[in-house]
């Protein structure tokens, strides 16, 4: 994981470009590109900030959806039948993608194009930096919504008259564009230039300008992408897969080139899902994780508010019942399934539980809260860190890993595994040190060896897919849509899993199927793209997974039965 660094371009950022709009205000008539005609790098900064940044993104798509949809999350005190419901302002990231990350870094691009021959010398890879955080959020974008305009949208400001009708990339078209792009892109880093170029180190927040790991975000972006088509074009995810891994830079190959964001303790950027509601960690998660001694476990949650002691003299009190005996277990999570609140014998884990602890009153409840500063750094006590990876090399380890389990290629897939695992232990405990996560242990190389030795953990050729998509899931925990693909992709977790199981959702006894994309929705008559839209949807509603466009069920077309 690369080096912390407080964010100071956030709060430079409006400064330098208000005073550079007041020293163009007077060509401003004259030429529709002067009143933004700030050194590209500045623009750059800001699109990339706003890929992380989007708390309205962060509460409705994540803290509303996904999170409990993917079931690493359970409310603590009882779960909701409403999060299945998909209601709310969800898919934010679609409008971010338009309004902000997009915008701004085709701007990047564009203000680059018209520079003079001399000038646009010093800003090739620059340029070409910028189409992969372009890439990489289009590909987000359509990941949960299906088609999008992609190839002919941005374009109103620079063409006459305005494009303001962009028709719509199918899923399949984009994923070829993007793959095009990306591949042109890493050609053209790898060219020396005879200029040297714009000095970067300001300004990315990601590698500081660093164009070997751009080069290996590039390969990895490819790679994960890849795996999105295993079931729709497996030839092509093998070719992707095998291209990329013999690319003679490659892939990222160590935690320090991970493409990851770790934002500053003053501008904190961070996703408090525990804004409306108390929330722990899914049972059956929590469980596994605390029956294999997997030491991330701190990381995640805070201890169950019950120790021994305190369990003892609550069962005494009649608060607990009589036949609950102590387990031992310091973490506990939450069920998933709502219709599990309706069991009585079960109460004490849906409401808090209340008696009397060396004459204090008590009002507890039964399973463990998340570890929030992981998520938002002003909590407890403020002064931590939040850390947002994008992809790592924990991600790229279990992808290998998948790829040679399933015979794509011919590396070890134990290795990759137990690198994998290496890697994501190494990477959450410096997530929880930089969180400054409260009364944390530190990471051991002995809770290490011990864990890769516990039974379900210990490599076995049996259940080798099992095994490393478990990791990956887990692995995943700070990225939770890419949690959520693993599931639509794979199956793994799942309610007939052999390792870590999924709850059986039920809602009055009525089973829940997975929501598994945001819903479409049509335009108003109104919209100058109305067209184009309904084009869109209608085209997608070819594919009869898909459903209708207000089905959070239906399937976009990477997420292939």
């Amino acid at each position: 994981m690369k080096n912390f660094r407080s964010i100071y371009i956030a709060i430079l950022f409006p400064g330098i470009l208000l005073a550079s709009c007041r020293k163009q205000f007077a060509t401003m008539n004259t030429d529709p590109d002067a009143v933004l005609s700030i050194p590209p790098e500045y623009e750059f900064s800001s699109g990339l900030l706003a890929i992380n940044n989007n708390t309205g993104e962060n509460y409705w798509d994540y803290d509303r959806a996904i999170y409990y949809w993917a079931q690493s999350f359970s409310f603590q005190d009882a779960p909701r039948v409403t999060v299945y419901n998909g209601l709310g302002n969800l898919n934010v990231r679609t409008s971010n993608f338009y309004t902000n990350v997009g915008y701004q870094l085709v701007d990047v691009i564009h203000q680059i194009d018209i520079m003079s021959d001399s000038a646009k010398a010093k800003y090739v890879y620059l340029r070409a930096i910028t189409g992969i955080p372009l890439a990489y959020y289009a590909w987000y974008t359509s990941d949960v919504q299906g088609s999008i305009a992609y190839t002919q949208a941005f374009k109103a400001r620079y063409t006459i008259p305005p494009l303001l009708t962009p028709t719509y990339d199918t899923q399949e078209a984009l994923y070829d564009t993007l793959d095009n792009q990306l591949k042109a892109i890493v050609a053209i880093l790898k060219t020396n230039q005879p200029v040297t170029q714009k000095d970067l180190s300001a300004n990315d927040i990601y590698y500081s300008g660093n164009v070997t790991n751009w080069i290996k975000a590039a390969n990895s972006l490819r790679l994960k992408m890849a795996f999105r088509l295993m079931k729709q074009a497996p030839d092509k995810f093998k070719s992707i897969a095998t291209e990329v891994l013999t690319d003679n830079i490659g892939v990222i190959n160590d935690p320090s080139e991970d493409w990851t964001f770790v934002e500053g303790p003053y501008v904190n950027f961070g996703d408090d899902p525990t804004n409306n509601q108390a929330v722990s960690g899914s049972k059956n998660m929590v469980d596994f994780m605390w029956n294999t001694k997997d030491p991330r476990i701190r990381v995640f949650y805070k201890p169950a508010p019950l120790d021994k002691d305190m369990f003892d003299s609550a069962k005494a009190q009649g608060a607990l019942p009589a036949s609950l005996a102590w387990d031992g277990q310091l973490y506990r999570g939450q069920y998933v399934n709502p219709d599990a609140s309706k069991n009585t014998a079960l109460a004490y884990y849906f409401t808090p539980i209340n008696f009397s602890y060396k004459g204090a009153p008590q009002s507890l409840d039964y399973a463990s809260p998340i570890q929030i500063k992981l998520f938002y750094g002003l909590r407890d006590g403020g002064g931590g860190l939040v850390t947002f990876p994008l992809i790592t090399y924990a991600d790229i380890c279990f992808m290998r890993a998948e790829l040679a389990v399933r015979q794509i290629t011919a590396e070890n897939a134990q290795d990759w595994y137990t690198k994998g695992i290496e890697a994501s232990l190494a990477n959450y405990d410096a997530m929880g040190k930089a969180a400054a996560l409260p009364d944390y242990t530190p990471l051991t190389p002995a809770e290490v060896t011990q864990y890769e030795g516990q039974p379900g953990i210990a490599y076995d050729p049996a259940n080798a897919l099992e095994q490393i998509l478990d990791q990956q899931y887990i692995n995943y925990y700070k990225n939770q849509n890419e949690a959520w693909a693993l599931i639509k992709r794979t199956g793994y977790p799942g309610v007939n899993a052999n390792l870590l199981k999924l709850e059986t959702v039920l809602i009055d006894g009525v089973e829940q199927a997975m929501p598994r994309r945001f819903a479409v929705t049509y335009p108003s008559t109104t919209d100058l793209n109305y067209k184009n839209v309904v084009d869109a949807i209608n085209a997608e509603q070819q594919n009869p997974d898909f459903s209708t466009p207000d089905d959070i069920t239906g399937r976009v077309w990477w997420d292939k039965k």
